[in-house]
């Protein structure tokens, strides 16, 4: 208020002086209008020097506020001071806002299982979150920060990334370390501060396709059961009864004729049994799988399962490699667990039953995604490739006595305990089947 009312002093005296300048020089020079002239050019000179002091503590009081400078001290406009200092602290509110809310979303991200990745408009990588630094090699990443698309996925990824200019959502095959996997793809464009920006998110759907699979086949399966369990065990039934109620042989019905319905009847009544028997066994496939879940070490439970197939490895002439680490803590239903694994190394026995060479190779490690990955290799023929397609639709087999079950039911079981079952070609022949275990 001071500094104002100080102005619009010198502004008033600095007019009434020239005014008074202007008519004495009408009259003709004399000293007074000289002096009043001075006096003019003078108060001219306070206004320029009052003008800049105020242009300064300007500049000074933006400088503070750019630099969140709190030490500024303007003894003489102590108002102006009050309102500095309120202006700087809601000034400093919302940028502690800003940074918290940019720090949440951060951490956010960072917890996401969602792969979030940023590029410019020419396709350079910016940034990624952790779940995209899995997902990508570290050669993939260092492509995509130079903007380079050279890799087989990342080749994919460019077609659609450069022919979108809003939004779009489809899926990618993706291919990982010995699988392919699906991944369902969004790309959205913005605007940030006048660049054009594309996020993109890739989330695995395989698990949740495998899933929708098995649930499929069980509700076929129970479907099936019912129907013909429906049908044969009455048949069974009426066979029985209807062997009861025979008249005498030598009545109605000659000795050889007679023997004949009678073997005809107890045919069908122990055919139906044995139908009602092989249903009860395909009920297990269609009941609804429950898990009890607890950290566990699976390195504790493949040994004890190789601990109880080794007489079989003895007896069969199977020599045994392992490759395990001493832990690996991962959130499993051991017994279910038990389960899954003794099948498939039984189905390995099975597999090199006329090979020369008998070979089982149990190895767990870590893949490029941190995912523990569990491979079951034998030294047998091999699956051929439109085989492999059909092994895990219930009740295929191409064993003799085999019930298509067993794979099937193992994929069911490893899926509620959020793990995959894979069927790969071996690396030096022969089958490997995979289980990869989710993060």
């Amino acid at each position: 208020m001071a500094f104002n009312t100080r102005l619009l002093v010198l502004l008033s005296s600095f007019a009434v002086l020239l005014i008074l300048a202007y008519r004495q020089w009408q009259s003709g020079a004399s000293a007074f209008a000289v002096a009043l002239t001075l006096a003019a050019l003078l108060a001219a000179w306070l206004i320029w020097q009052h003008c800049s002091t105020r242009q300064r503590q300007t500049a000074l009081v933006l400088k503070a506020l750019a630099n969140q400078d709190t030490s500024l001290n303007l003894r003489d406009q102590p108002e102006l001071q009050q309102l500095l200092g309120v202006v700087q602290l809601q000034l400093g509110n919302s940028r502690q806002q800003a940074e918290a809310k940019a720090q949440y979303l951060q951490t956010l991200l960072s917890q996401l299982d969602v792969a979030v990745l940023e590029f410019s408009a020419e396709g350079q990588l910016l940034q990624a979150n952790p779940a995209a630094l899995r997902l990508l090699s570290k050669a993939q990443q260092q492509q995509l920060q130079q903007g380079r698309f050279d890799e087989v996925n990342l080749a994919q990824l460019a077609a659609m990334l450069h022919s979108t200019t809003t939004h779009y959502q489809g899926q990618l095959q993706w291919q990982q370390q010995g699988h392919t996997d699906r991944l369902a793809l969004s790309i959205v464009c913005s605007r940030i501060q006048g660049q054009l920006r594309k996020l993109v998110t890739l989330q695995s759907i395989n698990q949740a396709l495998l899933q929708q699979e098995v649930q499929a086949y069980q509700q076929l399966t129970r479907v099936l059961t019912h129907e013909i369990a429906n049908s044969v065990t009455p048949m069974a039934s009426l066979a029985q009864s209807c062997q009861q109620i025979l008249p005498t042989a030598g009545t109605v019905l000659s000795q050889d004729d007679h023997a004949d319905l009678c073997e005809a009847l107890t045919t069908i009544h122990r055919r139906g049994q044995h139908l009602a028997d092989f249903i009860l066994s395909f009920k297990q496939l269609s009941q609804p799988v429950h898990a009890n879940l607890q950290q566990t070490n699976l390195v504790a439970i493949v040994k004890n399962c190789l601990a109880l197939q080794r007489d079989a490895f003895s007896q069969s002439g199977v020599e045994l490699k392992m490759d395990l680490p001493n832990q690996a803590l991962l959130w499993l239903d051991e017994a279910l667990m038990e389960q899954v694994l003794i099948n498939l190394l039984q189905n390995a026995m099975d597999a090199m039953q006329h090979s020369e060479q008998k070979q089982i190779s149990v190895k767990l490690e870590r893949t490029a995604q941190q995912q523990w990955q569990l491979d079951i290799s034998d030294s047998g023929p091999g699956i051929p490739p439109e085989v492999a397609q059909q092994i895990f639709i219930p009740f295929f087999t191409t064993k003799a006595t085999g019930s298509g079950i067993g794979l099937p039911l193992s994929r069911a079981l490893l899926q509620v305990q959020d793990a995959q079952l894979e069927y790969k070609p071996g690396d030096q022949g022969g089958s490997c089947f995979s289980i990869r275990f989710a993060l």
